[in-house]
């Protein structure tokens, strides 16, 4: 196995999915699975020496074409190959068409680089923050497993555990109330922002300067500045937070996500607006909000109403908000929600990965679960109440059709 493994890492270091679909020690490995071929896929896995997103496809693929006799007859196999270059073609002919519109934007895009470069360096006057946009604030480029405080200097800030609470002062942080002195922006006209950045697995609580209390659930990024304007607060968030804001008369609230902004003057409610996700929503607790959107009429939510926006569509509906805000007190409450997303929710809050089969992943649940128990407990339980069946397999939670 060692020497199989020393000889095949090279291998599919980097392999796409496309390539390891013509690998026949791939494809048999998958067919007619043994302890010695798991073992020695998850050790490429866990070191690196294959690309996760490029190998589950590939299984994926394999499953479904859900060949399951004993022995591959050659029939079954000529069905199976011929599934599979079906597949590489049209990744192929998909990346030349890429490929081709690429060089056509480089090349009519030329002339317009040459005249912004030009326009650019003819007025070198510095940007001003202010004129920038809190949305447009980058995330640093090194992401890591701990929660991390990002300061105006780009000075990050590791914090350990899987929980940390983090509140602004006059003139000090108290990280973990630990006291830690602010410093102070160079010219008053500059915007100093900070982000709070909470990857898979972890909390946190942030309390801003104005007394605004934010819950910050795991794989979710908030940026806001040090200081608020006078007229206007403005956070943005790519995650999902519940939000305590706090009271002030003519200085607005509002916050910003990928597809639409929130403004308030003191209300609470929660906001799932993870940016890679196809659907964002607001589940108003208390107060008001008025949700704004490019181009169209601005919508106004009571509480116990949550707004959706999925795919350039949007609408209003009325719900119970306790069980969207349970996950900040340790617990899951769900009502006629897929399993898919139930089990996407759960992988982002533990921080480890979960697969579904395709054929029980829409299956509508209701219930609620414990977040303070262990992730094998909780999906255990899930399936004593679901037609599914749990197991783990070489660090990965699955959740099969029984």
């Amino acid at each position: 196995m060692n020497r199989l493994q020393s000889d095949s890492e090279e291998k599919y270091k980097s392999c796409p999915a496309e390539e390891l679909l013509q690998d026949d020690f791939f494809i048999s490995s998958k067919v007619h699975p043994t302890e010695k071929t798991e073992v020695f896929w998850h050790t490429l896995l866990k070191n690196g020496d294959v690309d996760r997103e490029s190998y589950r496809f590939a299984c994926h693929f394999i499953e479904s074409v859900q060949v399951r006799s004993e022995v591959i007859r050659e029939d079954e196999k000529k069905a199976l190959w011929e599934k599979i270059e079906t597949y590489n073609r049209s990744i192929r002919e998909k990346r030349r068409k890429q490929h081709t519109l690429f060089y056509l934007l480089a090349s009519t895009s030329a002339a317009a680089l040459v005249l912004f470069a030009c326009l650019f360096f003819h007025d070198s006057s510095v940007v001003d923050n202010t004129h920038c946009g809190i949305e447009n604030v980058k995330a640093p480029e090194l992401q890591t497993e701990h929660i991390q405080l990002v300061l105006t200097e780009n000075e990050a800030v590791p914090l350990e555990g899987e929980e940390a609470e983090i509140a602004y002062r006059d003139s000090s942080i108290e990280i973990n109330r630990q006291k830690t002195e602010l410093k102070k922006s160079e010219t008053k006209k500059e915007i100093a922002y900070n982000q709070l950045i909470v990857p898979k697995g972890k909390r946190s609580k942030l309390i801003l300067k104005d007394g605004t209390q934010i819950w910050v659930n795991a794989c979710t990024r908030v940026v806001y500045p040090v200081d608020f304007d006078e007229k206007r607060r403005e956070i943005y968030v790519d995650g999902e937070v519940y939000l305590d804001v706090a009271h002030l008369d003519h200085c607005p609230f509002v916050v910003k996500t990928k597809t639409f902004s929130a403004e308030v003057l003191g209300t609470s409610f929660n906001l799932t607006a993870y940016g890679n996700d196809g659907e964002q929503h607001l589940v108003l607790v208390s107060g008001s909000v008025r949700i704004h959107m490019d181009s169209r009429k601005d919508v106004l939510l009571a509480p116990n109403e949550m707004f959706t926006s999925a795919n350039g569509v949007t609408q209003v509906q009325t719900v119970h908000a306790e069980e969207y805000i349970s996950w900040t007190s340790g617990l899951y409450q769900y009502e006629s929600e897929t399993l898919k997303t139930i089990l996407k929710r759960l992988s982002r809050y533990y921080g480890q990965e979960i697969v579904c089969d395709p054929q029980v992943a829409g299956l509508k649940c209701s219930g609620k679960l414990d977040l303070k128990d262990e992730l094998s407990t909780v999906l255990e339980g899930i399936a004593l109440t679901a037609p599914v069946r749990y197991k783990y397999n070489y660090g990965v939670h699955l959740i099969t059709n029984q």
